[in-house]
């Protein structure tokens, strides 16, 4: 139960970062829905359920969006499981957390997105990259975070609800 609607989430994310952000674009840069939704989730759920989530959602982006399959599942993975694990140590309900979080990850994701892309023969500068991609970017992602965590925090407790619900009928 509880993985059909995580699928959901990703499903309605990637729709919605594709149709409705992309007519949105503010200096050229998209938010980035997914990784939002990474960095929440891993702060809600922890390290293994960021990992995963990061996983699955970067690979539906990569396949949605992607011209190089794997490097946003794998940056992806990295982030959840790097903000799951930073998510034990703080208190969940802190609106500065969630903040300070996508916005850090953002940058990294950015940072190994553009490397990642260099490995693979792709000249990317990391100074144009920085200037023009990940400024505007962490204001977006940022706010954008404020405005889901307190929703996905509660989705995620009812989530969790009816899983347990289906769990003990059956």
């Amino acid at each position: 139960m509880k993985v059909l609607i995580y699928t959901a989430i990703v499903i309605l994310a990637l729709i919605i970062q594709t149709t409705f952000f992309t007519t949105w674009s503010f200096l050229i840069v998209v938010p980035d829905l997914i990784l939002v939704l990474v960095v929440l989730f891993s702060l809600i759920n922890g390290p293994a359920f960021g990992a995963k989530f990061g996983f699955f959602a970067g690979l539906g982006a990569d396949l949605l969006l992607g011209e190089m399959i794997g490097l946003n599942a794998l940056t992806k993975m990295i982030i959840g499981t790097v903000v799951g694990l930073v998510s034990l140590r703080f208190y969940k309900e802190n609106y500065v957390i969630p903040f300070i979080s996508v916005v850090l990850a953002t940058a990294a994701d950015q940072i190994l997105y553009a490397l990642g892309m260099q490995l693979f023969g792709r000249s990317v500068s990391l100074v144009v990259v920085c200037e023009s991609i990940i400024l505007p970017l962490l204001l977006y992602n940022g706010l954008l975070g404020l405005l889901l965590y307190l929703r996905l925090y509660y989705l995620n407790e009812k989530i969790f609800y009816w899983d347990e619900l289906v769990k003990r009928a059956r």
